[in-house]
């Protein structure tokens, strides 16, 4: 069996990326991971694409979409010319890291196209953000297979080789999405709200495609035959009770923030906080043992401010 993870990065979410792969060492994955980046390599890109049971290579990416709107395309070239002996294939946002063992992952994909609900879902089938995506759809006309009230996250699928076809299924659908924002180099990170804040400003939540990519992702569903498996928020420690994967949201990512002003502005450390500075030492070193003893440290300090100062 030949498993591949992907993830996709540019700018400092190498960072990110480097925890990912570590975690990846550390929850028993054994297979090729294939970074995609637009930018110099990183750094730390090891000197031998080998950690143990792990194989990294580094791709150049050249496209004018931003990179959150060229994921499936990433996915299905790297299933067709680079592993097309691949039975299974992953993407991971770089700012997630793994906490489950591998060998669930790999189990999960055998029950569907692996998903996981989004923080902001559900979102009810007579939702009008829906009711907009049926009449877009309608106007090609692509037929609606399945109805559901979940809206997934964008930063994470899991697929084997009977469901790639998906793949095809999402890239339509950020076309489709496309057409509808002005292009693809526009994404829910680069709108910015109108003066009123309309359903007709591309950054306003009331625009029914003003998540470009998740939103595709979420009528890849609605449209296509291949089974899914959706987990909870919880998966990407959304929510209390997770154990599958750590996700930080928003822009303050975890090598980024100040975890101490952040702890007393009513903010504690986060799952994901805590799982990207447990993932930074092995195999591959990013920070000087000082830098990363000083955050561990801040952690613990962060902590015990955030356990008197929270938010309601």
């Amino acid at each position: 069996m030949s498993t591949v993870v992907t993830t996709l990065f540019e700018g400092d979410y190498h960072l990110g990326a480097a925890a990912l792969i570590n975690s990846l060492c550390t929850a028993g994955f054994s297979g090729t991971v294939v970074c995609g980046h637009r930018g110099p390599c990183p750094t730390w890109a090891p000197k031998s694409p080998s950690l143990g049971s792990v194989t990294v290579r580094f791709v150049s990416v050249t496209t004018d979409a931003h990179l959150t709107n060229f994921k499936p395309q990433f996915l299905l070239s790297v299933w067709r010319e680079l592993k097309p002996d691949a039975t299974k294939l992953f993407y991971f946002d770089p700012d997630i890291t793994i906490r489950a063992p591998w060998s669930f992952f790999e189990e999960w994909t055998g029950y569907g196209v692996a998903l996981v609900e989004d923080v902001n879902s559900p979102l009810p089938e007579s939702h009008p953000r829906r009711a907009a995506w049926r009449r877009t759809l309608n106007r090609r006309p692509k037929p609606v297979r399945r109805e559901l009230s979940l809206y997934v996250n964008g930063g994470f699928i899991g697929l084997d080789q009977r469901q790639m076809g998906f793949l095809h299924e999402w890239i339509e659908a950020l076309a489709l999405v496309g057409q509808e924002i002005g292009g693809l180099n526009h994404s829910m990170f680069s709108f910015d709200a109108g003066s009123n804040g309309g359903a007709t400003d591309r950054g306003s939540p009331a625009y029914p495609f003003n998540k470009t990519d998740q939103d595709a992702l979420n009528i890849a569903v609605m449209t296509a035959s291949q089974p899914v498996s959706i987990m909870g928020s919880e998966a990407m420690d959304f929510k209390p009770g997770g154990w599958t994967m750590a996700h930080a949201l928003g822009p303050d990512k975890p090598w980024r923030k100040n975890l101490i002003r952040a702890a007393l502005g009513a903010r504690p450390p986060t799952s994901a906080d805590r799982e990207f500075w447990g993932n930074v030492t092995a195999p591959i070193k990013v920070f000087r043992p000082s830098f990363i003893a000083w955050q561990r440290l801040s952690l613990r300090i962060a902590g015990a401010i955030g356990r008197f100062y929270r938010r309601n």
